[in-house]
C-alpha cells in the first residue's frame, strides 16, 4: 500500500503543478514565456503518463477487490483530468500558432503594404511546422501506445508464468498426499504382520512349555517302573509328591 499511496500522491501533485501552469498562460504578454510554459507542461503532461502507467501496475497488485475497485476509480477520474487537461494545452497552442499566423500573414512589403505572396508562403511555412508538431506528437503517443502494449505482454507473461508455478505446486501436493495414503497403508500393513509374528511366537512358546510338560511327565512315570527295593531319590519322590 505504501507505493500505491506513493504514486497516488505523485500523480495528484503532476496534475495541480499543470493545472497551475496552464491557468497562468493567458496571463503571460511574452510570447517567449507563454511558449516555455506551454513546453513545460507538455513535458509535465509526459510525466505525468508515465506516473500513471506506475499507478496502474500498482493497482493490479492489490488483492482486497473493495480497495482495487476504489483506486482503479480514482485512477480513472485521474486520467479524465490529463485528458482535460491535454486538450486544454492543445487548444492554448493552437491558439498561439494561429496568432502567429496572423502576425506573419499581416507582414508587409515596402511602404507598409502587404506582400500576398510572402504572407502567403509564411503562412505555408506556419501551417508546416504546425503540422511537423502535430506529427511529432502523434509519434510520441503511437511509441506510448507501443510501450504500453509491452508492459501488457510483459504482465501476461508474468501472469501466466505465476499460473505455471501455481499448477506445479497443485501437482506436487497431490503427490505428496498420494505418497502420504500410501505410507499409512503400509505402516497398517506392517503393524498387522506385527500382530501375527506375536502370535506366532506366543504359539511356539506354548508348545515349548508342552513339551517341557511331556518331558517332566515321562521322567515321572519312568521313576514309577523302577524296583520298589531301590533306595528312593529325594528328587523323584518330590516330583511324585511322596516327600512325605
Amino acid at each position: 500500500m505504501t507505493d500505491i499511496q506513493y504514486w497516488e500522491d505523485t500523480l495528484t501533485e503532476e496534475i495541480e503543478a499543470i493545472q497551475n501552469i496552464l491557468d497562468g498562460v493567458p496571463s503571460l504578454s511574452d510570447p517567449l514565456e507563454r511558449a516555455s510554459a506551454m513546453e513545460e507542461a507538455d513535458d509535465r503532461l509526459r510525466g505525468a503518463a508515465g506516473t500513471k502507467r506506475s499507478f496502474k501496475m500498482e493497482i493490479r497488485l492489490v488483492q482486497d477487490i473493495n480497495e482495487r475497485r476504489r483506486l482503479e476509480g480514482t485512477l480513472q477520474t485521474m486520467d479524465q483530468e490529463l485528458r482535460t487537461l491535454k486538450a486544454d494545452l492543445k487548444a492554448l497552442q493552437a491558439d498561439e500558432n494561429r496568432g502567429e499566423l496572423f502576425v506573419a500573414g499581416g507582414a508587409g512589403g515596402e511602404d507598409g503594404e502587404q506582400d500576398p505572396t510572402m504572407a502567403g508562403s509564411n503562412m505555408l511555412a506556419e501551417a508546416a511546422a504546425l503540422q511537423d508538431k502535430t506529427q511529432d506528437s502523434l509519434s510520441n503517443t503511437k511509441n506510448m501506445i507501443a510501450a504500453s502494449k509491452e508492459v501488457g505482454v510483459a504482465t501476461l507473461e508474468e501472469l501466466q508464468r505465476q499460473r505455471e508455478v501455481i499448477n506445479n505446486i497443485d501437482r506436487e501436493t497431490d503427490r505428496l498426499d498420494d505418497n502420504l495414503a500410501r505410507a499409512e497403508a503400509l505402516m497398517k500393513q506392517f503393524g498387522k504382520r506385527m500382530a501375527g509374528d506375536k502370535f506366532i511366537q506366543c504359539f511356539a512358546l506354548l508348545n515349548c512349555c508342552l513339551l517341557c510338560g511331556v518331558v517332566i511327565w515321562a521322567i515321572m512315570k519312568k521313576g514309577d517302573i523302577l524296583p520298589t527295593d531301590e533306595p528312593a531319590n529325594p528328587v523323584r519322590r518330590m516330583l511324585r509328591g511322596e516327600w512325605w
